[in-house]
């Protein structure tokens, strides 16, 4: 099949965990043929676009500051109603004009494919609206609902905890009562946005494809869930656009311990480097290198064994790292499973309380105690737990059992095939 005719839309929003693994696979794809292929998100999406050489087109202009103000408040949500409710209204009105920058998109031409990140579904309810054969990108598998297993955005549930699977069943249900509730509370915004319901007849959530879920992770790292037919667990995708930073400096006779937060949670950052120095005066055996965060920034500021950096792009670095401290993000997370890197994870808000309770369950690591006597002998313990470092070298082994360029790839093929014999 000539892959070079087929055209193909990646669309997301500028935020690292969400739109660098798909530039991570539009690089990849344009490497295997695909031409015709742009990226669509926001401004602020445009450098990181440009940095793998994939063609940027601009949505919602001059919007980034109030997309970043939803998505990246400076306090916690975590399951607040009443805060989320509040980024939901404001993304509600932002997703209308959305809507009608796709619609003039595709006016002028439809892709053949839009493939698009789980939080912009009202790119793919409108290309299914037009024949466009429409994917979904899922760097968050626990955030999908189930009919059985541990509710999604719940503070981290487990399904070994007592009466666990009673305990369940009573959060979907809230879950799922919660969103019944907010579809009636804007039932006009969403009915102008043609949707008239959050679910489909047979109770999966509209906002995922029907036709492909591409779930960016491992099956053996989630918990037990029945997942939806479409769902297909292709890997992760960790890469990050080959932003200017300065390289971390290790010394040959010290081990060395990542910290990262990711690129949000600004307001938590700042207090935990005022805890990763309290922990380094306890550890003077141990190199520390805090990253906030901050792509396309070098600044290098060290103080005793705590080395702090504006940028650093885990996957050229984290193989020289023998544990790391993490917010329990997807691409930090992945990142660390497929170096093998055994993590403590301080979770903060969204999925990241799910991801730690998968961290401990699968032994990669241990949920971090604030306490810093405490906090140091868990790192201690991480460096030598038998356990941890076997369940580490086992996953980052089956994580070299996924392909997810390649399975993408075949999708593709396959999807032009239809097209042709449509």
């Amino acid at each position: 099949m000539n892959l070079e005719t087929i055209k193909l839309d990646l669309v997301a929003p500028p935020f690292a965990g969400h739109l660098f693994p798909l530039l991570e696979l539009g690089a990849f794809l344009k490497e295997q043929g695909v031409q015709h292929l742009r990226v669509l998100s926001t401004e602020g999406a445009k450098e990181a676009t440009e940095l793998v050489g994939l063609e940027h087109v601009t949505l919602l202009s001059s919007k980034d500051k109030e997309i970043e103000a939803i998505a990246n408040p400076p306090y916690r949500v975590k399951n607040n109603p009443r805060k989320l409710m509040q980024q939901l209204e404001a993304n509600l009105a932002l997703t209308k004009i959305m809507k009608g920058e796709f619609e003039e998109l595709w006016r002028k031409g439809k892709p053949d494919v839009v493939l698009a990140d789980f939080t912009l579904p009202i790119a793919g309810l409108l290309a299914r609206s037009l024949g466009i054969h429409w994917w979904t990108s899922l760097p968050t598998p626990c955030a999908l609902e189930t009919k059985r297993g541990t509710p999604s955005y719940l503070g981290g549930w487990s399904d070994t905890a007592l009466l666990a699977p009673s305990r369940n069943t009573l959060g979907r249900t809230v879950v799922r009562g919660f969103k019944n509730f907010v579809a009636w509370y804007y039932k006009r915004q969403l009915s102008e946005l043609g949707v008239s319901s959050l679910y489909r007849k047979n109770g999966d959530e509209i906002v995922y494809s029907p036709q492909k879920i591409f779930a960016l992770g491992m099956k053996e790292f989630e918990l037990e869930r029945d997942w939806p037919e479409a769902l297909e667990f292709i890997g992760s995708l960790t890469a990050s656009p080959p932003y200017p930073h300065t390289s971390p400096t290790f010394e040959s006779n010290k081990p060395h311990v990542l910290i990262s937060l990711g690129t949000h949670l600004p307001w938590a950052k700042d207090k935990a480097a005022d805890f990763i120095q309290q922990l380094a005066k306890q550890l003077p055996e141990l190199e520390f290198h805090f990253s906030f965060g901050r792509a396309g920034r070098r600044t290098v500021k060290k103080i005793e064994n705590v080395s702090f950096y504006d940028y650093i792009p885990y996957h050229l670095y984290l193989n020289d790292y023998k544990a790391a401290i993490i917010h329990g993000g997807t691409g930090v997370t992945y990142s660390c499973v497929k170096a093998g890197v055994p993590m403590l994870v301080w979770p903060h808000d969204y999925d990241q309380f799910d991801h730690a309770v998968r961290i401990a369950h699968h032994e990669l690591g241990l949920r971090l105690s604030e306490d810093v006597n405490t906090c140091a002998k868990q790192l201690k313990q991480l460096l030598i737990d038998s356990k941890i470092q076997t369940s580490c070298k086992h996953f980052k082994a089956k994580a070299t059992d996924y392909s997810p360029g390649e399975r993408v790839l075949e999708h593709l093929t396959l999807a032009l095939k239809a097209n042709k014999s449509g």
